[in-house]
């Protein structure tokens, strides 16, 4: 095995290289896209308003918010710098170290986030957020901390908030004559992927799918047990490892090395049918429907509730997802505005009528959801979308990118079994105690 795993690392690290070298920056200009027809203007007229993503025809929301703001501010053009998803941060930090003057950045990680605020590069929007009104305040939820700073000063604003929930198919449910899940223990679900496994080789179902982020399982297990991930103590993501490697041994759900070195997808494995449970995060919610109507998949599927270790609260996690203004910016004052446009009633409005859940929560928003044709309308999926308890991944400070990239190499060996879970878990928190200031 370690013969087999040291090649695996030496396969993965050879094919980031090669994706680095072969990505590049594509620009496009969004207004024919993501806006109105009507409200033309003279070219003369408009402002243009640059705004970097990743992945924008693979993420909906961005060109929802984009139509929502450029209807609303006829004058504006939204120019989209469209950036490969796996090279974004190192993108944007190539970007602002060269003084590149694209006025809105998409924050797609913390620990970069982090980063980009300590060099000075992002505009304070703490101002911004200290002028909201109290009831505008209290619908983010406290979803406007995943971007608070040590020093309680906020460079970015979040227009989503994941909650991770457990995706299911009801018909492989159906076919086994099993009831459909809900409020589920670790130890009924784990008997549950075990009772829904069928079959052999490319007919193979397994009874439930964990993909390759270290978040499904050290996120989840810091949530749930009281713990975080920036503590250097974690003794606690052992029994969360134990599960998860007797899963895969077993065969009730697929082998971590061959989901890394096939380039598996999530959304591949649980629309043809592969999987009965897989867990993942709201922003499933729109691209699962979306793909459905798209390709005409012929699949009956349902929401419930995160497994936990005994009955009661419904403790989850989910990252932020958002926009800041680079200092670089020439449209300092509009940047500003779109932000807090994306982040606020609007944009949320605009995000949740796709199907996706953001981080502004008002009423008004959450009934846009539960409207979207095709979203789940029974009391599990209501209750997965108010958790007692949806936490963090990383808190916003400036050790997250690095212990960011420790936890993620580790949980590679844990998962390939280079190393033991205990092993594992000493290697964290040696590494995080040596090599983090």
């Amino acid at each position: 095995m370690k013969k087999r795993s040291k090649w695996l690392v030496g396969l993965l690290a050879t094919g980031s290289l090669l994706a680095f070298a072969a990505c590049g920056e594509k620009e496009s200009e969004a207004g024919a896209d993501v806006g109105s027809d009507t409200n033309e203007t003279a070219k003369d007229e408009t402002t243009e308003l640059s705004v970097s993503v990743w992945g924008y025809d693979a993420n909906p929301e961005f060109k929802a918010m984009f139509g929502a703001f450029e209807d609303q501010h006829p004058n504006v053009k939204i120019k989209v710098v469209d950036i490969a998803a796996d090279q974004y941060e190192n993108k944007v930090t190539t970007m602002l170290a060269g003084g590149d003057t694209t006025d809105v950045l998409g924050m797609k990680d913390v620990g970069s986030y982090v980063n980009y605020a300590n060099k000075n590069q992002l505009v304070d929007l703490t101002e911004a957020i200290e002028g909201l009104s109290e009831d505008d305040f209290a619908n983010y939820k406290g979803n406007l901390d995943g971007y608070k700073t040590e020093k309680d000063q906020y460079f970015a604003m979040p227009f989503r908030k994941e909650i991770y929930m457990m995706f299911y198919n009801k018909g492989i449910f159906d076919e086994a004559g099993v009831d459909y899940p809900g409020d589920l223990t670790w130890d009924e679900y784990e008997k549950l992927a075990a009772d829904l496994t069928s079959g052999e080789a490319d007919s193979k179902v397994y009874g439930t799918y964990y993909h390759t982020w270290y978040p499904l399982v050290q996120a989840l297990a810091a949530n749930q047990t009281g713990n975080d991930l920036m503590s250097g103590k974690y003794d606690f993501l052992a029994d969360y490892y134990d599960r998860v490697l007797r899963l895969q041994n077993e065969g009730h759900a697929m082998d971590y090395a061959t989901i890394k070195t096939t380039s598996t997808t999530y959304s591949s494995v649980f629309e043809t049918g592969k999987t009965a449970t897989m867990i993942m995060g709201s922003f499933y919610l729109g691209k699962l429907i979306n793909s459905i109507n798209t390709n005409n998949l012929d699949l009956d599927w349902g929401v419930t509730t995160i497994p936990q270790n005994e009955k009661g609260e419904i403790k989850t996690y989910g990252g932020p997802t958002g926009f800041a203004v680079s200092n670089h910016s020439k449209n300092k004052d509009l940047a500003t505005e779109f932000v807090k446009f994306c982040s606020g009633e609007e944009g949320a409005k605009a995000v949740s009528a796709i199907g996706m859940t953001t981080a502004y929560q008002s009423d008004a928003v959450l009934d846009v959801l539960a409207s979207v044709e095709g979203m789940p309308q029974d009391e599990q999926f209501k209750k997965a979308l108010k958790p007692d308890h949806n936490g963090w991944e990383l808190l916003a400070r400036p050790e997250a990118a690095a212990i960011n990239t420790i936890l993620g190499e580790e949980h590679d060996l844990i998962m390939v079994q280079d190393n033991t879970v205990e092993k594992g878990i000493k290697e964290i928190t040696k590494r995080i105690e040596t090599e983090v200031e």
